[in-house]
C-alpha cells in the first residue's frame, strides 16, 4: 500500500462517526496497511543493542493504539499522512518505550543475580526444588524474627535508617527494586549492591540455620 492509499484510508476513517463499524473497519485496514507498507521509520537504528526490537515493537503498538483513538488529529494540510505517523513514532512513542523496556530488562537481570547469589550462598547442586522453597521460607522467617538483632543493625553506610531486614523483607515480598528505590529515595544500584554484600556477610548464619531448627 502506497502513501496515497494510506492517506485516503486515514481521511475515510475521519469521515465515519466514532464507534461505528465502518470506522473500525477502515482503521483496521489503515493499521494493517501501515504495518505492511514498509514505510515506518526506525528511530535510533543501531543503538540499544540487544533490546532495540523490543523497544521498537512496544513503540509501534502504542503508536497504532494512538492512531485508532486519535485519527481525527491528523491534518492533511500540515503534513503527509506517513510523515505525521513517523513523526509520532520517532519523537514520542519510541522515546516513551525506551524506559519501559530498559527498566524491564534491568529488573530481570537484577532478579536473576539475586536468586543466583542466594543459591550460591546457601544451597548446593544437589538441592531439589522443594528443599529450596522450604529453605528460602525458613531464611526469610529468620530475618523477619531477627532473634539476634543482627539484620536490623546491618544498614547502608550513608543511610543508617535503612537496614538489611527492611530491604530483604520488601524484596522477598515481590516488591521491585524500582519501587523500593522510590519509596526509600535510594538508587537501585546502591540498594542491590548492599543487599548482595550483606547476603555474603551472613553466609555462615544462613548455612547454620539451614541445617538447624525449623522456624517455619
Amino acid at each position: 500500500m502506497n502513501e496515497q492509499q494510506l492517506q485516503e484510508l486515514a481521511l475515510q476513517a475521519q469521515q465515519h462517526p466514532l464507534g461505528t463499524t465502518a470506522r473500525r473497519i477502515t482503521l483496521s485496514k489503515l493499521i494493517d496497511g501501515i504495518y505492511r507498507s514498509g514505510k515506518l521509520c526506525h528511530p535510533y537504528n543501531g543503538q540499544f543493542q540487544g533490546v532495540y526490537e523490543q523497544i521498537y515493537q512496544e513503540a509501534v503498538q502504542d503508536l497504532f493504539l494512538y492512531i485508532c483513538k486519535n485519527i481525527d488529529k491528523y491534518d492533511p494540510e500540515r503534513a503527509l499522512f506517513m510523515t505525521w505517523v513517523n513523526m509520532l513514532l520517532s519523537q514520542r512513542f519510541f522515546k516513551e518505550a525506551i524506559p519501559k523496556i530498559i527498566g524491564k530488562v534491568h529488573e530481570i537481570n537484577v532478579e536473576s543475580s539475586v536468586l543466583e547469589n542466594l543459591e550460591d550462598l546457601v544451597f548446593d547442586d544437589s538441592e531439589n526444588e522443594d528443599n529450596y522453597i522450604f529453605a528460602f521460607k525458613k531464611i526469610r522467617r529468620y530475618i523477619e524474627i531477627d532473634p539476634k538483632g543482627i539484620f536490623k543493625q546491618a544498614h547502608i553506610k550513608k543511610y543508617p535508617q535503612v537496614n538489611f531486614q527492611e530491604i530483604a523483607v520488601k524484596r522477598w515480598s515481590g516488591i521491585s527494586w524500582k519501587d523500593i528505590s522510590e519509596e526509600l529515595n535510594i538508587p537501585v544500584a546502591t540498594l542491590s549492591n548492599f543487599y548482595q554484600r550483606t547476603l555474603e556477610k551472613f553466609r555462615d548464619e544462613f548455612r547454620d540455620l539451614y541445617g538447624g531448627e525449623d522456624l517455619t
